[in-house]
C-alpha cells in the first residue's frame, strides 16, 4: 500500500472531513467504499453517462464560492482539499427538494439508476447564475446526463417544473442563498464559505501539494494529472496506488492575460473557463457554442487544454483551434528551466511529442487579433453532441485589400497527429479573395495528408469530409464575397 505525506481536508455535504485516502482515489470510489454514500452511481466511469455526477463547491481568489457539476469518476480526491463536495444526499431535506419532487411529478424515473445523477445536475444547473431559468438552461445542466429508460420528455419537462416553481424565488447574483431561502437547498449551505475559509487559514490556499512517502521504499510510477478525463479512463486502477502529481494543487489558475501583444494563459485552464473569460470571448465570441459541440458542462469544468494537447490525439478538438491560432507552448521542467515550443512543432508522430518526460506544459499563448482578423473551427462526429470527431478543421484568415493577407489552417482526423497545413496556408497568402484561389489553396490541401479509415469513416469519407470543412470556413466567414454556388463547384 503507497503511503502518502498529506491529510486532505474537505466538506463532504454537511460534514467536515479529514483523510489520508491516496489522492488519486476517485471521488466516485472514496463516497461508495469509504463513506458507504451509494447515491452517486458507477456507471461509465468514463465521464459519459452523468450517473456518477457530484457538485463541487470552491472558493475563488476573491473568497466568493462557486459550484459547478463534476463527474466523480474522473475526480482525484486530492484535489478537493479546501473545497465542498456534494452528492445526492447532501441535497436531501426532510421533505423534497424542488427538483426530487417534480421528478416524481412527471415521472421522470423508471429503473432509478440515473436518478440521483440527473437530480444533482438540474441543481447545479441551478445555482449556476449564468445559467437561463429556462428549457434551455434545464437542457444545459443535465447535457452529461444519460437515461436509458425514459426517452428524455418527462426529465426535462420536470426541470422545466421545478424552474417554474422557483423563477420568482431566484436572486441572480445569490443563487445558493435564493435556493435555501426556497427551500429548494438545505440551510447548511449558508454557513459553507465560511467553513471553507477556515480550512485555507490552517492549511494554506488552495491546496496541499500531494507528493509520495519515500519511506515505502519502493519507486512508484508517476502520474502527472490535470483535467484526468482522459488518464483516468485509460489508467484509473493503477492511480490510487501510484505517485500522482495534482497539478491542479499548485498556484491558483488566473485568468487569461494580454503580454507583449499575445493572449497568455494558464495550461491548466478547463474549457468552461476558457469559453466564460471575457479575454478569450474577444477574440473568439463564438467560443461557447464550439464547447456545446465538444463536451457537457461537467466534462468542461474538468477538461483542461493543455491536457487536451499532451494527449496528443489526432482529433483533439482543442488543440485543432490553437493550431490555426498560432499556438505556441512554455514547457517547464523540474530544475524550473523553461522553453517555448510552437504548438505545430510539438507533434513528433502518432502520441510523440517534443516534450522531455519530466516536463509539463506550464502556459500556452497565441498573437492576439482583432478586425479584420476571423476564426472559425468546425467538427463533423457521428452525434451532432458532445461527441468524439471524425474530422474537425480550424482556420484563422485576416484579408486585406480584396486579398489573404494571413491564413492560417489546421486539420483533425486525417492524420497521425493533429495537422497544420502550412503548404495549403502558404499558397493563400496573398492571393484574390476569389472561389478560384480558394479551390486551388484547397487542391494543395488534399496533398498534405494521407487519412486512414478507422471506426468513424472511411480514408476516402475523411478525405471529403476535410474538403468539404476547409469550404465550409469562406462560406461562413465571407458569404457576401464568395457565393456558394461558385465554391462548391467542383464537388458537384
Amino acid at each position: 500500500m503507497v503511503k502518502f505525506n498529506h491529510s486532505i481536508q474537505f466538506i463532504l455535504n454537511d460534514e467536515d472531513v479529514s483523510t489520508e485516502a491516496p489522492p488519486g482515489t476517485l471521488a466516485l470510489d472514496y463516497a461508495r467504499q469509504h463513506r458507504h454514500l451509494n447515491g452517486t452511481k458507477s456507471g461509465c466511469k468514463e465521464g459519459d453517462c452523468g450517473a456518477c455526477t457530484v457538485i463541487v463547491g470552491e472558493l475563488d481568489a476573491q473568497g466568493k464560492l462557486r459550484y459547478l457539476p463534476m463527474t466523480s469518476c474522473l475526480l482525484p480526491i486530492g484535489e478537493l482539499h479546501g473545497k465542498h463536495l456534494v452528492t445526492i444526499e447532501g441535497l436531501n431535506m426532510k421533505e423534497l427538494s424542488p427538483v426530487q419532487q417534480a421528478m416524481v411529478d412527471c415521472g421522470g424515473s423508471q429503473c432509478g439508476y440515473c436518478t440521483p445523477g440527473f437530480v444533482v445536475a438540474m441543481t447545479a444547473g441551478l445555482m449556476e447564475p449564468k445559467l437561463p431559468l429556462n428549457e434551455t438552461g434545464v437542457l444545459h445542466a443535465i447535457s452529461g446526463n444519460l437515461c436509458r429508460c425514459t426517452g428524455y420528455r418527462p426529465i426535462k419537462a420536470a426541470g422545466v417544473q421545478a424552474i417554474e416553481a422557483l423563477a420568482d424565488k431566484l436572486n441572480t447574483v445569490d443563487r445558493v442563498q435564493s435556493l435555501v431561502e426556497a427551500g429548494a437547498l438545505p440551510e447548511y449551505f449558508t454557513g459553507i464559505a465560511d467553513r471553507l475559509k477556515t480550512i485555507h487559514g490552517e492549511t494554506g490556499v488552495p491546496q496541499p501539494e500531494m507528493a509520495l512517502d519515500a519511506s515505502d521504499g519502493e519507486k512508484q510510477p508517476r502520474f502527472i494529472i490535470s483535467g484526468g478525463t482522459d488518464l483516468y479512463v485509460q489508467r484509473g486502477d493503477e492511480l490510487p496506488n501510484a505517485n500522482v502529481v495534482l497539478l491542479n494543487n499548485g498556484k491558483r489558475i488566473g485568468a487569461p492575460e494580454l503580454r507583449d501583444g499575445r493572449v497568455t494563459f494558464d495550461a491548466r485552464m478547463t474549457f468552461e473557463a476558457f469559453a466564460e473569460d471575457p479575454l478569450i470571448l474577444r477574440h473568439l465570441p463564438e467560443m461557447p457554442a464550439y464547447n456545446d459541440l465538444i463536451a457537457s458542462w461537467p466534462m468542461r469544468t474538468r477538461s483542461s487544454i493543455g491536457g487536451n494537447i499532451c494527449n496528443a490525439s489526432p482529433i483533439a478538438d482543442m488543440t485543432c483551434l490553437m493550431l490555426a491560432l498560432e499556438a505556441e507552448l512554455t514547457l517547464s521542467g523540474d530544475d524550473g528551466r523553461r522553453r517555448n515550443v510552437p504548438l505545430r512543432e510539438f507533434y513528433l508522430g502518432y502520441k510523440r511529442l517534443n516534450k522531455k518526460p519530466e516536463e509539463i506544459v506550464a502556459s500556452i499563448s497565441f498573437p492576439s487579433f482583432s478586425e479584420p482578423t476571423v476564426v472559425n473551427w468546425e467538427k463533423v462526429s457521428k452525434r451532432a453532441w458532445l461527441d468524439i470527431a471524425t474530422v474537425n478543421a480550424a482556420c484563422k484568415l485576416r484579408v486585406e485589400d480584396g486579398r489573404f493577407a494571413e491564413v492560417h489552417l489546421a486539420l483533425g482526423g486525417v492524420a497521425a497527429t493533429p495537422l497544420y497545413l502550412s503548404e495549403a496556408s502558404r499558397a493563400l497568402e496573398g492571393e484574390p479573395l476569389a472561389a478560384s484561389s480558394i479551390h486551388a489553396c484547397i487542391d494543395v490541401a488534399m496533398g498534405e495528408f494521407t487519412p486512414m479509415g478507422d471506426v468513424r469513416g472511411s480514408a476516402d469519407y475523411k478525405r471529403l469530409l476535410a474538403r468539404q470543412l476547409l469550404l465550409v470556413h469562406f462560406e461562413k466567414l465571407y458569404p457576401e464575397t464568395i457565393s456558394q454556388e461558385d465554391l462548391y463547384a467542383p464537388l458537384r
